[in-house]
């Protein structure tokens, strides 16, 4: 991408405070969530996710300067988001992982644009070290999405 000479402020994200734990939540059945015993996050979702953020924008190099906290020099744009689900479902003999994240992109405080993508993927096996893979390529593979999304909206 093409630096664009401008700023962007990434929030920490918020998340659904019911998926916002170390815990690995894992559903068998419709609104009912369970936490893998042995099996944790090696950091808060919320944290994880921020990391990624930072990360990802830092790389594609269509902002010049991404921030990950308020300075005195206002940035150009602000991304806010959520996480509302995260969590590993199994039905009868299969497994996925839901992921469900919106992201509002802001410039001069309004709503320039908002994304969300909302996954299901399957997952090879039912186990929470292949819903973690599964679940790192899907927030990958969004991020990608939204970068794309917001070089293409910030054209303007």
């Amino acid at each position: 991408y093409k630096n664009r000479l401008k700023s962007i402020l990434i929030e920490e994200p918020l998340v659904n405070k019911s998926f916002n734990s170390r815990s690995i939540f894992y559903s068998t059945t419709p609104y009912l969530f369970e936490e893998y015993a042995k099996n944790r996050w090696i950091n808060l979702p919320s944290s994880m996710l921020h990391n990624s953020l930072l990360e990802s924008f830092g790389s594609s190099k269509i902002f010049t300067f991404v921030s990950q906290e308020k300075t005195e020099q206002k940035s150009d744009y602000v991304l806010k988001t959520n996480l509302l689900k995260l969590y590993h479902e199994i039905q009868d003999d299969k497994s996925y992982a839901i992921i469900k994240i919106k992201f509002d992109l802001l410039k001069d405080e309004k709503v320039v644009k908002t994304f969300t993508f909302d996954k299901k993927v399957l997952v090879s096996q039912s186990k929470p070290y292949e819903f973690v893979n599964s679940t790192n390529k899907a927030f990958n593979d969004i991020l990608e999405e939204l970068i794309k999304e917001i070089f293409n909206t910030t054209l303007v």
